[in-house]
């Protein structure tokens, strides 16, 4: 018997809630009215894979997404992974579509948690919206953990702290990517302040209560960093929770 798809049944059910949506009404009340506003609301939606999937290493993993804006309409979606562009689908109208369902695919690498976001565009350039979940990636089955010790990076003091001079204590982060986006917030909606290369340590002020997210200081103001694509050293239980902006 053939493989039964992962998505079998799934998108035209989302479809149908979509085309429920898109329905016009035809009576006045206020709830009716309130109702026909949320209808019409952009929206941006992660299909598959589900928040919180586990794949192994080198799996090919379909990445579903649907956007809808009837108003202005829908021009492109973009899939990032760590915050890194992975794939855009476009509209076959370059003014765009009231939904557009887009499909791609992505190889699991790096055995740890990412982060995969969805933003969908308008013509125009401008957000309809955003939408992210967590994934894991782990070692396929039955391949041997490697022994070798990985060379600890040096400490690197972060040119976007308060003090430069100060030996950070307490909970800090090493950041364990290329140029990692600090956000004004926790979420990838949030806009990027700047950037931390890799092997920059950071002290944690902050924390979401999933401790999903970081916060710290960063050129004055508070910045947000994704927990996964860090090193934590220290307590992260004594860090207090933050609340977003």
């Amino acid at each position: 018997m053939g493989a039964t798809h992962p998505l079998k049944g799934l998108v035209p059910v989302w479809l149908g809630l979509l085309l429920a949506a898109l329905a016009c009404t035809l009576t006045t009340s206020p709830v009716d009215e309130s109702t026909a506003r949320l209808e019409r609301a952009p929206l941006v939606l992660v299909l598959a894979p589900v928040n919180g999937s586990t794949y192994a290493e080198g799996t090919r993993v379909a990445l579903y997404a649907i956007a809808q804006d009837i108003g202005s309409g829908v021009a492109r979606i973009e899939f990032r992974v760590d915050d890194i562009p992975v794939a855009t689908v476009t509209a076959e109208k370059p003014t765009g579509v009231p939904s557009l369902l887009a499909r791609a695919e992505w190889i699991a690498s790096e055995t740890r948690r990412h982060l995969l976001t969805v933003e969908a565009f308008r013509a125009d350039g401008s957000s309809l919206g955003v939408s992210d979940i967590s994934l894991q990636v782990i070692q396929p089955p039955g391949t041997a953990e490697s022994t070798t010790i990985p060379t600890p990076l040096a400490p690197t003091a972060s040119p976007q702290a308060e003090s430069p001079g100060e030996l950070l204590s307490g909970t800090v982060a090493r950041i364990n990517v290329n140029d990692l986006n600090v956000r004004a917030g926790p979420g990838t909606a949030y806009p990027v302040l700047g950037t931390l290369s890799l092997g920059t340590q950071v002290q944690i002020i902050g924390r979401t209560a999933d401790s999903t997210w970081l916060a710290t200081s960063f050129n004055g103001t508070t910045g947000w960093i994704f927990t996964e694509l860090t090193a934590v050293e220290g307590d992260l239980n004594a860090v207090p929770i933050l609340a977003a902006p």
